[in-house]
């Protein structure tokens, strides 16, 4: 008979390191949610910042456009083959940067 208390003891203990566990388990699941709304909120904090800095080269960039094609349009007409081979390595280069992803 003293085994069979033994025994239950050891179930018992077993339960007990089973709810602590069970218990650990769902604190670590109410950490991770946590964690994963807080790593979304800074990350559409930073889709935010690079959308913004991304709308300002493009206004940059348009104003740049409008102000100086005329003189780039003068430009390719005085040495339109200067102009093809220019265009060619910019392709080439841009080319060779996105087959590298």
């Amino acid at each position: 008979m003293a085994r069979r208390g033994k025994r239950l003891s050891g179930e018992g203990q077993i339960e007990t390191r089973l709810s602590a566990l069970r218990q650990d388990l769902e604190a670590l699941q109410e950490d991770m949610r946590g964690l994963g709304e807080g790593v979304g909120a800074a990350a559409q904090e930073r889709l935010s910042e690079a959308l913004r800095a991304t709308e300002s080269l493009a206004s940059q960039m348009q104003d740049w456009s409008n102000e100086n094609l005329d003189t780039v349009r003068d430009s390719i007409r005085e040495q339109p083959v200067a102009a093809c081979l220019v265009s060619m390595g910019v392709g080439a280069l841009l080319g060779a940067i996105l087959l590298r992803r």
